[in-house]
């Protein structure tokens, strides 16, 4: 099984973030001042020995590659923040692409969502919004991908560059774009791009988008699809009344391993969370889902590797997230469950 992991680079500081949020301020202040909301509840989550590094920083880049491949991580897949010709957080690739030397591969998704303080990408709040250009936006934007699409390191299906997007449906003439980028990347001796499209709560997966395969992802997808008419309700009424929105990890989890959606007979890899608690970031109003531990993932996990009665195609899970610290979806060792999570990804690694 190829294990992909979603890596978010947003601990370094940057320019906008100091005036939206503070001087010096990353996602690392989130995660430092949550609160335990119930007895039992492992808030702050505290990586292991401590480590609040720095992604710009090219030790931390050379050690999570370390930790990767020791533990059976096929790639990251970093986020791409684009706003029509505008990059936030883009140092941290820029670096690895700037040192070969590091043994990490990895892909891009293209997170397209306006940010907003509400964190949740809808227009309240907003701090920058996602706007798409045209012809030109595409240009300077495919311009910029195609050094990092050459890099031998970047994850490749038959040769083809791997490119995650966040909400094709969001992206306006998004097959046109497709099919001007292509061009493009023929011309600079590259083949065309392999569009992974992700179902998730702004994207049911039944449209009219030229993607080569979907990506179910996780927990976002089986909570407002899969889960009970019940369930739905209720989590209508936590957003509405800002209240804390509970549910329970084997529940999701078997929602996951149970999902039978075809998507019109559209290909799939599979997709899996770690755990999932943005509660650093939203406090009571966030979402938690209880009862997740180490083996629980594992059994999981596993479970989903050997799925072989839907439309999956390559051996490839796709999981949230390598280091989303401040909504609980971590692989990272932390200083509650060490290396726990990574031990689980190492048994799927050799399936």
């Amino acid at each position: 099984m190829k294990v992909i992991a979603m890596h978010l680079p947003q601990y370094h500081s940057i320019p906008e973030n100091d005036k939206w949020w503070g001087k010096g301020f990353t996602d690392w202040n989130n995660v430092k001042k949550a609160k335990p909301l119930f007895q039992g509840h492992q808030q702050p989550l505290v990586p292991l020995n401590g480590n609040y590094y720095d992604m710009t920083n090219i030790e931390t880049l050379k050690q999570q590659a370390e930790l990767a491949n020791k533990y059976g991580v096929y790639g990251f897949c970093y986020y791409h923040y684009w706003f029509n010709q505008k990059l936030l957080l883009e140092k941290p690739c820029e670096v690895l692409l700037n040192h070969p030397e590091i043994n990490q591969r990895y892909c891009f998704c293209w997170a397209n969502e306006t940010w907003a303080r509400t964190w949740d990408g809808k227009d309240t709040g907003i701090l920058i919004k996602q706007e798409f250009g045209g012809k030109e936006d595409w240009d300077e934007h495919i311009k910029y991908l195609i050094p990092f699409f050459k890099d031998k390191r970047y994850i490749k299906i038959n040769n083809r560059p791997v490119m995650f997007f966040y909400s094709c449906i969001r992206i306006e003439r998004f097959n046109e774009m497709i099919e001007y980028w292509n061009k493009k990347l023929q011309e600079n001796g590259i083949e065309t791009i392999y569009v992974v499209e992700f179902v998730n709560s702004f994207n049911n997966g039944k449209n009219d988008i030229n993607s080569d395969v979907l990506v179910e992802f996780e927990p976002h997808c089986a909570c407002r699809y899969s889960v009970s008419n019940l369930v739905k309700a209720k989590r209508v009424i936590c957003k509405k009344f800002a209240i804390t929105d509970f549910l329970s990890y084997d529940y999701v989890w078997k929602k996951i391993l149970n999902n039978k959606e075809t998507y019109g007979g559209k290909r799939l890899w599979r997709g899996a969370f770690v755990s999932f608690d943005n509660s650093p970031r939203k406090g009571k109003k966030g979402m938690i889902l209880k009862g997740s531990t180490p083996g629980k993932f594992g059994k999981y996990l596993s479970l989903l590797a050997e799925d072989r009665k839907r439309n999956y195609v390559d051996d490839v899970i796709v999981v949230n997230a390598w280091n989303e610290w401040a909504e609980g979806a971590v692989l990272e060792p932390t200083e509650h469950d060490g290396f726990a999570y990574l031990e689980a990804i190492k048994t799927i690694s050799q399936l």
